[in-house]
């Protein structure tokens, strides 16, 4: 039962004194969550050295001038007042002493923020989140879902102003598809923000493991990985989700950190993702792991 979570220990484990934090992709919509989102990144950005790009995905109202999905250089009204606002949340960041450029993309309304993450070499992404309910969230899902499910960089959601890094850390898994980046990432982060990590055992009824047992494996991996302030929790659930949200309310956690699952959008129906209910639900930013190997 423990086989995937025991084959991890195993592994090698990502340099953690290496920060792989050197450029955070920040895309927005002018949005308050996304001006939320922004500060936050401003904050994370100056604590890691690294650079950041404002994203700013707009229509091409003049699609015969040039070819769409490039930066633009015709200037209209509307191009015009995206440059000055994103101008703005550059001069915000270089007055944080963090280093920042600007990309405003004009295309038909196609381009995706995955599009974006390679040809940029993005490591991190900061973004805001007004969530999603009702049957916009089961059938179509918020942007920001969308937008994860084809990202494999660590993205943070935010949907409320936060007035600093992060500093009470929840990391809830199985641990059976952890990859050691996910690992070398939320404890990265950790580092970063100077918190505490509370390492959360998933127990599931029908998937049950000895409390003692996950505690002393959970044990075993942080020996393996670096120095920071850390807790071992096993819950007992059947609502991962609820689970989840009920101990970091317990323990004034101030982030959530999860594994983002890909399944199709039936899978999501029959059974949710618990990255993506965290996102519409929780008041908390949460902190997406991609589950796929590099």
């Amino acid at each position: 039962m423990l086989s995937s979570f025991l084959d991890l220990l195993h592994l090698e484990i990502v340099d953690l004194d290496c920060c792989s934090m050197k450029k955070i992709l920040v895309p927005t919509d002018f949005s308050d969550c996304a001006g939320d989102a922004s500060d936050l990144a401003i904050k994370l950005a100056a604590a890691s050295g690294a650079e950041l790009i404002f994203l700013h995905l707009a229509i091409d109202h003049y699609p015969t001038s040039y070819s769409p999905g490039i930066p633009g250089d015709l200037v209209t009204y509307e191009v015009g007042q995206e440059r000055y606002k994103l101008q703005q949340l550059v001069d915000k960041a270089e007055a944080a002493q963090v280093k920042s450029k600007y990309e405003l993309i004009l295309g038909n309304g196609q381009e995706e923020i995955k599009d974006y993450i390679k040809p940029f070499e993005i490591d991190w992404l900061v973004m805001g989140s007004h969530g999603a309910t009702g049957i916009r969230e089961k059938i179509i899902g918020s942007k920001t879902q969308h937008a994860i499910r084809h990202i494999d960089v660590p993205c943070i959601v935010i949907k409320h102003k936060q007035a600093s890094l992060p500093k009470s850390i929840v990391y809830a898994s199985s641990f059976k598809k952890d990859s050691p980046k996910m690992i070398h990432d939320v404890i990265e982060f950790t580092r970063l923000t100077k918190g505490t990590l509370h390492m959360l055992y998933l127990n599931f009824p029908d998937q049950q493991v000895e409390e003692e047992v996950a505690k002393s494996e959970m044990e075993k991996l942080m020996k393996r990985s670096i120095t920071v302030p850390y807790t071992l929790n096993v819950i007992e659930t059947n609502d991962q989700e609820f689970g989840v949200t009920q101990f970091a309310a317990s323990i004034k956690a101030d982030m959530i950190a999860v594994g983002m699952e890909s399944k199709s959008v039936l899978g999501r129906l029959l059974n949710p993702v618990m990255a993506e209910q965290l996102i519409n639900h929780s008041a908390l930013p949460v902190l997406v792991l991609s589950q796929k190997l590099d």
